[in-house]
């Protein structure tokens, strides 16, 4: 009799450790699903962004001054542009999306471009020069970490 309960208790036990391990294992397939959906929503955004011209002024025209770049205050869509008709890489700054593609989960998308020194990428300036930084950040009540990736653009001509 002793031996049957004995028995009883490790095979309960046996069977309450395999719930939990499959639990934890879903669970960290889940967040992991997530995670890589987020990075690939970044990763669009920043490739999308990065295919178009570095500034609204050099669009089809090299120029050599910085000055002529739009000011850092300026940065983001012109007047009337929306996500389908932006035709620079700034007009992605205060660039934000809702996504709901994933029926299990609701991703939200933000986007800062800044103008950024050689000598500091990390960081960002006020003055305009040859490279601009764009930080694509997501998250999503899904997912346990934030996403944030960035990519640096540089305008470079040729005389």
């Amino acid at each position: 009799m002793l031996l049957t309960i004995g028995a009883m208790v490790l095979l309960s036990m046996v069977i309450l450790n395999t719930n939990r391990n499959y639990l934890n294992t879903t669970i960290f397939m889940q967040e992991t699903k997530y995670g890589v959906l987020a990075t690939s929503l970044a990763t669009s955004i920043i490739e999308r962004a990065s295919g178009l011209a570095f500034d609204e002024e050099t669009d089809g025209a090299a120029i050599g001054n910085v000055n002529s770049l739009t000011k850092a205050n300026k940065l983001g869509p012109e007047t009337g542009e929306v996500f389908d008709t932006f035709d620079d890489f700034d007009d992605f700054n205060g660039y934000s999306l809702i996504d709901t593609t994933e029926f299990s989960a609701i991703f939200n998308i933000s986007c800062i471009v800044n103008y950024v020194n050689e000598n500091q990428l990390n960081g960002s300036t006020n003055s305009r020069t040859w490279h601009k930084k764009i930080t694509a950040t997501v998250t999503s009540q899904f997912m346990t970490d934030t996403i944030r990736i960035s990519s640096i653009f540089s305008y470079w001509f040729f005389r």
